[in-house]
């Protein structure tokens, strides 16, 4: 155990040194109620603020006071270099990571963006990490673990940390299926607009799969069942998109004898999870008629989601996941770009800044994307597949999660998405655990 004396005991200077010293490390935290219980104690000892005589045997980490609750957000920090490692309230008296560290987790920077892209995110060129030039680093990580060195140092007893490198593939299941699970007017007008096109040999594919002589497509499901039943993966979510009209909502039918079926195999092998369509964002009616349907379709409560398009808002989305049951979120991450948005690869509980208290909603930040490489990018399955692989290693480096994120369309491995499973299942296996 732990023992830790915060000279400013604010919720937010709890939430930092809990989730670094405890969570990420898997040590038990106490904070002492008393100077002289800190004083008298003999345990292992960590004191946030400023050292005293008294703290000969305690590591001390310099308080910036960026924790105090003077101001609903924090001012944006400095950056400064500390043995060779991005750190964030650099001084003459050290850097300050509980303090960073909340910046980074609290999204900050989030609460009121300064601009927002066509779809109303905070683009990635403004976010703190990526105008740094910190965003390919999991900063947080190597901060617990130079914190951990130091300690372990200073007290052989402490045992190791608990942390253990894990893959979690995800996949956004944004289509279903590509050419069953639509209304059969929709149907007609993509056989007819390929048609027009000249492409014949998707129009021939798209006839031949609504006369039941060729699977769909996108039917590769079973693809990801046996990722599960072989162990490669450490835990594998499908998140489900619910509608299909509109121009961002592309899903078929959930409803399709088909499409139903699936959603049951992939039931019964990994996690589902909800994603949430596009207008979900503005309107929580939308959220909850999505939410309902996938409830109805698995029979069971679902409780993880990540949002279409990576649309969100602080903290109404969140407020919204929180009042529905949900436990995770899965939307943090780039969409143009690999890296780590919130400077971390450990996932963390929502901290909200208004409300002053951390919540039990947590946030699983993934580090990689199919469509960012390919579609933003520009890059082929390979040079994409080298990349993640090297994210990986990243994360493997600090014993954190590595989440992947992938799309049913370039899992279909069909047309312009040749070569996408292949670079998958390399991915895989060079991340496994």
């Amino acid at each position: 155990m732990l023992l830790v004396r915060l000279d400013d005991p604010t919720p937010r200077a709890r939430f930092a040194v809990d989730h670094l010293l405890g969570r990420m490390t898997g040590w038990p935290v106490h904070f002492a109620a008393s100077a002289e219980e800190f004083r008298s104690s003999e345990l292992p000892k960590v004191r946030y603020g400023s050292a005293g005589p008294e703290d000969a045997d305690a590591l001390t980490v310099h308080a910036t006071g960026a924790l105090g609750l003077q101001h609903v957000l924090p001012a944006e920090p400095e950056v400064g270099t500390e043995e060779g490692l991005p750190v964030l309230y650099p001084s003459s008296a050290g850097d300050d990571p509980f303090a960073g560290a909340f910046y980074l987790l609290a999204r900050c920077e989030e609460w009121a963006p300064r601009v927002r892209d066509a779809h109303g995110r905070l683009p990635s060129a403004e976010h703190f990490v990526v105008r740094h030039g910190l965003e390919q680093l999991p900063m947080i990580d190597h901060w617990v673990m130079r914190l951990v060195k130091v300690l372990r140092k200073r007290h052989p007893g402490l045992p190791s940390p608990q942390a253990r490198y894990r893959h979690v593939l995800s996949v956004d299941v944004d289509n279903g299926l590509m050419v069953l699970g639509r209304p059969s007017w929709k149907q007609a007008g993509a056989l007819m607009r390929t048609v027009l096109q000249g492409k014949v040999g998707e129009a021939a594919l798209r006839l031949q799969v609504l006369l039941g002589r060729r699977n769909d497509p996108f039917d590769r499901y079973a693809d990801l069942v046996e990722l599960v039943r072989t162990g490669k993966v450490d835990r594998l979510i499908a998140f489900l998109l619910m509608r299909g009209e509109g121009a961002h909502d592309h899903a078929a039918d959930p409803r399709h004898p088909m499409m139903n079926e699936r959603i049951k195999q992939m039931d019964g092998a990994f996690d589902i999870g909800l994603h949430p369509s596009y207008r979900s964002s503005e309107d929580p009616q939308v959220f909850r008629e999505d939410h309902a349907l996938l409830e109805k379709m698995t029979g069971h409560r679902v409780r993880i989601g990540r949002q279409h398009f990576l649309r969100w808002h602080v903290p109404d989305t969140l407020r919204l996941l929180q009042a529905a049951g949900f436990t995770e979120d899965h939307t943090l991450g780039f969409s143009d770009r690999p890296g780590f948005r919130c400077g971390t690869c450990t996932p963390f509980p929502w901290y909200d800044l208004e409300q002053e208290r951390e919540t039990e909603l947590m946030l699983w930040p993934f580090a990689v994307m199919d469509s960012a490489l390919h579609d933003r990018m520009g890059l082929g399955p390979q040079e994409a597949m080298r990349i993640m692989c090297a994210v990986s290693d990243s994360v493997r480096a600090v014993n954190g999660t590595f989440v992947s994120v992938w799309h049913d369309r370039f899992l279909s491995g069909y047309a312009k998405w040749q070569g996408w499973p292949e670079a998958m299942q390399q991915v895989v296996e060079h991340a496994r655990s």
